[in-house]
């Protein structure tokens, strides 16, 4: 289930979302409204923010073609 959620953060980073957009801080997906447990919306939360900020990584490492063309004479 947490790799599917991990997907899910990976694919909102694609899409240029930010980490405020997590479908789980929504409040009617908290523990509150849907009766589950804190850890397991946690986990949730967690898994997703993960996905995305490793998707954000892998873009920001890859080299701007845009600057390495300004650089060349």
């Amino acid at each position: 289930m947490h790799s599917e959620i991990r997907k899910q953060g990976a694919l909102a980073a694609r899409q240029g979302l930010t980490l405020w957009d997590c479908p789980y801080l929504k409040a009617e997906a908290m523990p509150g409204h849907t009766g589950g447990s804190l850890s397991g919306w946690k986990a949730k939360v967690d898994a997703w923010e993960e996905g995305w900020r490793t998707e954000v990584q892998a873009h920001s490492s890859l080299p701007n073609r845009k600057g390495a063309q300004d650089r060349s004479p």
